[in-house]
């Protein structure tokens, strides 16, 4: 003759059995949430067992739970660990001292001289020079020290100064 075990069991949605429901080691199944419940030896009444078949996830993950896929937008500098991303997690050789990590658009890195490094056209700006803005017909300048500023060519200058200037900020930013 079969054993029927018949545990104890609730068809309430969220019910949770506490423990003066179960004895340790003694389990319970609620139907509706498709889990299964026991009480451990310290009292505490754990989930041993959980079914959610295909149900689809949430927050920072997409798809369902056979299939749970990373958001998009849902990883940040703030789920990083400082210095936790290297050569290794991006796929790529590691390259030569001075050189620099370029794409071709379509998702391959790889590592090209700092030489061979080419900047598109007005990719470079006030926000990037970290300078604050001039006034219209000012020209840029730098103080030989690494700090560039906005001036004014006063009227009457000679195109020698002017050229000076011009020289100084270009050996500056070279």
């Amino acid at each position: 003759m079969a054993i029927v075990l018949k545990p104890k069991k609730s068809e309430t949605a969220s019910a949770v059995p506490t423990t003066s429901d179960l004895a340790v080691g003694e389990i319970c199944m609620n139907i509706a949430d498709q889990k299964i419940y026991t009480r451990k030896s310290n009292n505490s009444i754990v989930v041993v067992s959980s079914h959610t078949g295909d149900a689809a996830v949430g927050g920072d993950l997409s798809g369902t739970v056979s299939n749970a896929q990373i958001a998009a937008n849902a990883v940040t500098s703030t789920e990083i660990a400082s210095n936790s991303v290297g050569i290794a997690e991006l796929n790529v050789s590691d390259g030569s001292n001075l050189q620099v990590l370029t794409t071709n658009g379509a998702g391959t890195l790889s590592w090209t001289s700092k030489t061979d490094a080419t900047l598109g056209a007005n990719s470079v700006g006030i926000t990037e020079l970290d300078v604050s803005d001039g006034t219209n017909g000012q020209v840029l300048k730098t103080n030989g020290s690494g700090t560039l500023s906005f001036t004014t060519i006063t009227e009457g200058a000679s195109l020698q100064q002017a050229t000076a200037k011009a020289v100084t900020m270009a050996i500056a930013l070279g």
